[in-house]
C-alpha cells in the first residue's frame, strides 16, 4: 500500500509512518471541526486505483475502543485492502476518526478517554463532530457516494458503543451498523460495576474514585465525562454514577442509562425509520460485552426489531481484524453471480422446478456456503415480507464450465410464481430477483439475476410444495 507524503496544512492531508499495504493507500488526515473548535486527525484508506479511476466510492467508517486510537487496529485496513484487492467485494473507502479527547487534564489526569461520541459539556459536541462535521469533510474532499445507502459505521467496543447510538439517532446517514464486543447497553452496569471495581481498588469498598487508580476507573470516568458531565462538581466535573459502595447512585444512574442504546432504539423504532442492525460478541469476552449485547438483543425483541446478532469463539479483543470481513460483507455483500433456470418461469410448463446457480467471486469456494441459509429474499431490489425457501437438494459442478465450481440449487416454481403473482408482477414483466446467504464463516453473500414469468394465474390453483421428495445425485 502506497503512502503519500504531504503537507501538514490546514484541511491538507499528511502522512505518518505506519505500516505499508500492498496496493491501497493510508492517509492521516487533519481538518477543522466547527463543532469542536479545533483541529481533529482521521485516517483514511483509499483502495488501489482511486486516485485514477475516477469512481465514486462507499463509505465505511471505523470507531476504535476505549484503549486504541485512530491509528490502532490496523488489522481492520488489512482485511479491507485483502477483500477488494482478492475482488471479493468492490472497493470502498475505510475512514477511522479519533473518538479521544483530554478533558479531565486540568484536574490532574493528562490522558485521552473515549467520549462516546456524544455532546458533552465536559468533553465538546463529538456527536456533531462525526454526523456533521466529519461526514460533511469527507464528501466534500473525497470521492464518496454521498447518499446514505452506501455509508455504514462499524466499531469495538465503546466505539461499538459510539456507532449504534450514531446510526439509531440518525438513521438519514447510515444504512447499516455494525458492532464487535460493542459495550451496547448501560442497565446491565449496574450487576457488573461491583464485579469490576475491586480489581481498581484492592481495600474494597467504601471507593474513592480516580480516574488514575486502573483501567475500569478510565472507562468509569470516561464514561461519566460523556454522559454526565458536571461542571459545578470540581476536581472531575462529573457526576458518577456508582456510590462509594459500588451501587447505582439513585439520583445520578437514571441520567447515565438515559444514554443506553435501548432509548435511542425505542426512539428509532418510534421514528419508523429503517436500518440494517448486526452485533458480534465472543464466547469469552473478558470484559462482560457478552452481558450487554444479550440485553441489548432482548431489548429489540421486545420492540420487534430486525438484527442479526452472532457469537463468535474469541475473547473481547483478539478479533476485531478477523471478523472484520463478516462486517464489510454485512454492508456490501460478497459479489456472488446468479443464474436462473429457466429464464422464463411458465406457470403452464409441467416441470415445477426453477434451478439456480451459485458461483462466488474470487477465489472462494461453493463448497464452503452455508446452504441452509440460502433463499431468495428480494423482488426488483425489495424485501420479502417472507423469504422464499429452496429446496434442500443441491449439487456442486462446473456449470457454466469456466473451471470455477458452482452450486446449484432448486426452487418449488409454484411458489415462486404464487409471489410474484402477490406482488403484482405482470405477464412477461421482466424482474430481479435476489439470493442471499452465508458462508460458513459467516460472511454474507448476495447475488441476482433477471427473469420474467407468464401465466402466472395458473399458480393459484397449483400445490404450494412438492409431493415428492426431489433429489439430486
Amino acid at each position: 500500500m502506497k503512502r503519500i507524503e504531504m503537507c501538514a496544512v490546514l484541511l491538507l492531508a499528511f502522512a505518518v509512518a505506519t505500516p505499508v499495504w500492498a496496493d491501497g493507500t493510508v492517509e492521516e488526515v487533519s481538518f477543522y471541526s466547527d463543532a469542536l473548535g479545533m483541529e481533529k486527525n482521521f485516517q483514511i484508506y483509499l483502495p488501489e486505483g482511486y486516485a485514477t479511476s475516477g469512481l465514486d466510492y462507499p463509505v465505511v467508517y471505523f470507531v476504535h475502543g476505549m484503549t486504541s486510537n485512530h491509528l490502532g487496529d490496523q488489522n481492520v485496513i488489512d482485511a479491507a485492502e485483502d477483500m477488494i484487492s482478492r475482488g471479493l467485494i468492490d472497493p470502498f473507502i475505510l475512514v477511522k476518526p479519533d473518538a479521544h479527547c483530554v478533558s479531565l487534564a486540568g484536574a490532574g489526569f493528562d490522558v485521552p478517554i473515549h467520549t462516546s461520541l456524544t455532546n458533552s459539556e465536559l468533553n465538546g459536541d463529538f456527536e456533531d463532530y462525526f454526523v456533521e462535521d466529519l461526514v460533511g469533510w469527507v464528501d466534500a474532499t473525497y470521492r464518496t457516494i454521498t447518499d446514505r445507502d452506501h455509508r455504514f459505521v462499524m466499531g469495538h467496543s465503546q466505539g461499538g458503543y459510539s456507532v449504534m447510538r450514531a446510526a439509531l439517532r440518525h438513521p438519514d446517514l447510515f444504512a447499516a451498523v455494525t458492532a464487535h464486543a460493542g459495550a451496547l447497553t448501560m442497565e446491565p452496569m449496574a450487576q457488573l460495576g461491583p464485579y469490576m471495581f475491586p480489581a481498581d481498588y484492592p481495600d474494597g469498598p467504601p471507593y474513592d474514585y480516580r480516574p488514575d487508580a486502573g483501567f475500569i476507573s478510565k472507562v468509569l470516568f470516561a464514561y461519566a465525562a460523556a454522559f454526565t458531565p458536571n461542571p459545578a462538581n470540581p476536581p472531575w466535573f462529573v457526576d458518577l454514577p456508582f456510590d462509594e459502595f459500588a451501587q447505582p447512585d439513585p439520583d445520578i444512574w437514571p441520567r447515565f442509562v438515559a444514554h443506553s442504546n435501548t432509548r435511542w432504539a425505542a426512539e428509532f423504532k418510534a421514528s419508523g425509520a429503517e436500518l440494517d442492525i448486526y452485533f458480534e460478541v465472543g464466547t469469552q469476552d473478558d470484559m462482560g460485552a457478552d452481558y450487554l449485547a444479550m440485553y441489548f438483543a432482548a431489548a429489540l425483541d421486545a420492540l420487534v426489531l430486525p438484527y442479526t446478532f452472532r457469537w463468535f469463539d474469541g475473547d473481547h479483543h483478539s478479533h476485531v481484524g478477523i471478523r472484520a470481513p463478516n462486517q464489510y460483507t454485512f454492508f456490501m455483500p460478497l459479489n456472488a453471480t446468479l443464474e436462473l433456470k429457466p429464464r422464463v418461469l411458465n406457470g403452464r410448463q409441467w416441470w415445477p422446478l426453477v434451478e439456480a446457480t451459485i458461483e462466488l467471486p474470487g477465489d472462494l469456494d461453493v463448497a464452503d456456503i452455508d446452504t441452509t441459509t440460502l433463499a431468495i429474499t428480494q423482488v426488483n431490489g425489495e424485501d420479502l415480507e417472507t423469504p422464499m425457501q429452496p429446496l434442500l437438494a443441491t449439487d456442486i459442478s462446473d456449470v457454466n464450465g469456466n473451471g470455477r465450481d458452482d452450486l446449484t440449487i432448486w426452487f418449488w416454481k409454484p411458489t415462486m410464481l404464487r409471489v410474484l403473482d402477490g406482488l403484482g408482477i405482470t405477464n412477461g414483466e421482466a424482474f430481479d430477483l435476489t439470493i442471499e446467504g452465508e458462508t460458513v464463516d459467516e460472511w454474507f453473500l448476495a447475488a441476482t439475476d433477471e427473469a420474467r414469468a407468464v401465466n402466472l394465474d395458473v399458480a393459484r390453483a397449483m400445490s404450494a410444495g412438492p409431493f415428492w421428495p426431489v433429489a439430486i445425485d
